[in-house]
């Protein structure tokens, strides 16, 4: 029995021991996998690092050798190559460029050359004429062919701070630089004055132009031009395109300070060459049909409208020199709202716009009614534009059973920012009897009277109406105080005339002033 416990004890000893040894072998093992994951977490990391090192490498060698390479025209290019830019550009985008020998490249924010102080020349009948000088240009290259000196290829060009000098004579050939189209020529031009002028260089208008892109667009197959800038103080934006065909041409104008949207349209059909302008102001709208000839313009329209009302009108524009001749008709017409929009008058006739020594011209304006008018009923307009002033002389309005009122003298002028009216009117009685009547005059004072002479000064902008003078050919040599006194007594606002009875009433007072 006692050696049974001995050998148990043995064996439970020796079993101890293996299990010391297995957890130590295991926890060795453990120990092994550890060391091992961590050279191999390392290894993961420096091969990755000398991986991004090898790539950071080869792209910094990349990126050098690129930029390298954007250097070459530069770094060959010499003074002595202006001829060949001049040739390059001159060639691609037909015009006759004068580079000067200030030139410079650089591969920021595109590879382009830089050149100063360029001329751009119109050759007519063997005469060089300067139409552009160009503070700068910018010619962009296509990142091709670097290393070969005389294979550069423009992707565009770029004109800053440029003024353009124009006159008849180069508009044919601004024509047929349209007409060729823009592929392989796009041009951007920022900040430009244009100036077109008569054959002595005097300017005629001027436009300020804040960026012209000049491209061709592959999605619609049209050469485009859009433009913005301002004209007479007016901002505006233009839209010209041209069909790949070259067989029609569309012009967009638009002022949106007043309202006014113009567009023009060329377009050839059987061979023939129809040209349309339409107009398109608040309500109004104008649809024009024109021929173009070398000195003038000949027009018509029949369908186009004032408001709800027909305007038809036709007429000539001489363009040396400039002036017009215009005959037309409108069905009808509210003078209250004409007067009314005083801002509308105030742009259109001023001196930056229509009222300047440039606008020069006729237009006869017959209105077969005048709407809500309780004593005229039409309106014969007899407008001439000289200079920076309109004259309305011998323009009437018409009342053939009771008067007619004829301006004999009158002039739309703009004064220290207002526009005024000045003129001498003469009242018309066709019908004395039908007359007193209109106006309630008693019987008593009743006269035979013929005409009523006045002389007017109104200022539109603010609608400050003065009567300088009312006189009677009646009664040449006879002073009457009564008309003095209510001249006075109007002028100095005494007398608010704001509808049609306070009118009825203030002119029955001046007719019953030359009671007997």
């Amino acid at each position: 029995m006692k050696n049974f416990k001995l050998k148990l004890n043995f064996l439970l000893n020796l079993f101890k021991q293996f299990n010391n040894i297995f957890e130590h072998t295991k926890n060795l093992l453990k120990t092994q996998n550890i060391k091992k994951e961590i050279l191999n977490i390392y290894n993961k990391f420096y091969v990755k690092k000398f991986k991004i090192n090898y790539l950071i490498f080869f792209f910094s060698l990349a990126v050098f050798s690129y930029l390298v390479y954007l250097s070459f025209p530069g770094i060959m290019y010499n003074k002595t190559d202006q001829n060949y830019l001049t040739k390059l550009i001159n060639d691609q985008y037909g015009l006759e460029f004068s580079l000067t020998p200030e030139i410079s490249y650089s591969i920021l924010p595109k590879p382009h050359f830089q050149i100063n102080d360029v001329v751009i020349f119109h050759n007519n009948n063997n005469f060089q004429k300067e139409i552009a000088e160009i503070k700068k240009l910018k010619i962009y290259l296509f990142q091709t062919n670097f290393f070969k000196k005389r294979e550069l290829k423009i992707k565009s060009v770029e004109l800053f701070e440029a003024n353009f000098f124009i006159n008849k004579l180069d508009l044919n050939y601004v024509n047929k630089f349209l007409k060729k189209g823009f592929k392989e020529k796009s041009m951007i031009i920022k900040r430009a004055n244009l100036f077109y002028q008569d054959m002595n260089n005097e300017t005629i208008s001027f436009l300020n132009i804040r960026r012209i892109d000049i491209l061709y667009k592959d999605k619609i197959n049209n050469d485009v031009i859009t433009s913005d800038g301002e004209i007479f103080n007016i901002p505006f934006s233009v839209t010209w395109k041209q069909d790949s065909n070259k067989q029609e041409q569309l012009t967009n104008l638009k002022f949106k300070k007043i309202k006014l949207n113009i567009i023009n349209s060329t377009k050839y059909i059987d061979q023939k060459l129809q040209n349309k302008l339409q107009i398109y102001l608040n309500r109004s709208r104008y649809i024009i049909n024109y021929e173009l000839s070398n000195k003038k313009v000949n027009f018509d329209s029949i369908k186009s409208f004032i408001g709800n009302n027909k305007f038809i009108f036709s007429g000539k524009i001489f363009l040396d020199p400039f002036n017009f001749d215009v005959n037309s008709s409108l069905d009808s017409l509210k003078l209250k709202k004409l007067f009314l929009n005083n801002l509308f008058l105030k742009e259109i006739l001023s001196k930056d716009f229509i009222l300047n020594d440039n606008f020069n011209g006729k237009i006869q304006l017959n209105i077969k009614k005048l709407e809500n008018n309780p004593l005229f009923d039409n309106l014969k307009i007899n407008a001439n534009f000289k200079g920076q002033t309109l004259e309305l002389s011998n323009s009437v309005f018409f009342n053939d059973k009771i008067a007619n009122l004829i301006i004999k003298k009158g002039l739309i002028y703009e004064e220290q920012n207002n526009l005024m009216f000045k003129g001498d009117v003469e009242f018309l009685i066709n019908d004395l009897n039908k007359l007193y009547n209109k106006f309630v005059v008693p019987k008593k004072n009743r006269n035979n009277l013929k005409k009523i002479n006045f002389a007017l000064l109104i200022n539109l902008t603010n609608n400050d109406f003065k009567i300088l003078k009312i006189t009677n050919d009646n009664f040449k040599d006879k002073e009457f105080q009564q008309i003095d006194e209510l001249i006075y007594e109007f002028n100095s606002g005494g007398i608010k005339i704001s509808n049609w009875i306070e009118f009825k009433i203030f002119a029955n007072k001046i007719i019953s002033s030359y009671a007997g």
